[in-house]
């Protein structure tokens, strides 16, 4: 992402609804699969507000491609944090139970690549969530200010993932319910402010803060979600898409959402 939207990502991350409602999807899915001696690595950790609700479970590793991203997870208390590049991780083979990877092979020149790196660096049975964009027709200013290069499909992803071996146990969508609004706002967007038109410099996301009880309430619908997907089911579309995928392995780890 541009280096402007590390701090908005800093002092948004723990309250605005977007990212507080992720990552409890992300726990409803994953939670119930970490043990205290899991290890796991977070790539493209950014400001570390994942990391601190991980690290509360396990031992996390963090690594990110920029360095101001290294610095704000370092100002939030975090260890082991590392800066360096999702396609060619410095760590050894087999060395974590899980990765997490949220919003970041979309940046990825070879997206092939990180995944390859993900599958290497897991335990045979391991475990890598993913989190995406979705719908390339809603690529917009936001996405460039991201920096992002593309946005997924499921079946896409289902073909990246399989291709070096991994077993998809879960994907679903995720904003389900608010995806006809924001989908009509991305699409608005885009004929305000055409992507190809757009430079680099002058993209703006579309995170800002918003009022309290409307944050509040836009959390809650993700909350409702979260708890669909944690009884066992995949929402069929969305503005993002989650994959659960595992590295085959003789001793799969637990997935027992109940």
């Amino acid at each position: 992402m541009l280096p402007r939207e590390y701090e908005i990502l800093y002092n948004l991350e723990n309250s605005y609804w977007w990212f507080t409602g992720m990552k409890l999807i992300m726990d409803r899915i994953l939670g119930p699969t970490i043990k205290p001696s899991s290890k796991l690595l977070d790539v493209g950790c950014g400001t570390g507000g994942r990391l601190q609700m991980l690290s509360r479970r396990c031992q996390t590793w963090g690594i990110d491609c920029h360095p101001r991203a290294a610095g704000y997870c370092r100002q939030r208390g975090l260890a082991n944090i590392t800066q360096g590049d999702a396609a060619s991780l410095p760590y050894s083979d087999g060395m974590f139970t899980h990765v997490t990877c949220c919003d970041v092979l979309q940046n990825l020149e070879d997206d092939r690549a990180g995944i390859r790196e993900a599958f290497r660096v897991l335990k045979p049975g391991g475990l890598y969530y993913i989190s995406e964009q979705a719908f390339p027709l809603l690529r917009s200013q936001h996405d460039i200010s991201q920096e992002a290069i593309r946005r997924y499909t499921q079946r896409r992803l289902q073909q990246l993932l399989t291709d070096p071996g991994f077993e998809i146990l879960r994907m679903t969508g995720a904003n389900s319910i608010l995806f006809p609004a924001l989908a009509a706002y991305r699409l608005a967007s885009r004929m305000t402010h055409p992507v190809e038109s757009v430079k680099r410099e002058q993209a703006r996301s579309h995170i800002f803060p918003l009022p309290g009880a409307l944050n509040s309430a836009l959390f809650q619908v993700l909350k409702l979600e979260g708890k669909w997907i944690a009884s066992g089911r995949n929402l069929p579309w969305g503005l993002s898409v989650i994959v659960l995928a595992k590295k085959p392995g003789p001793e799969p780890l637990s997935t027992d959402y109940s």
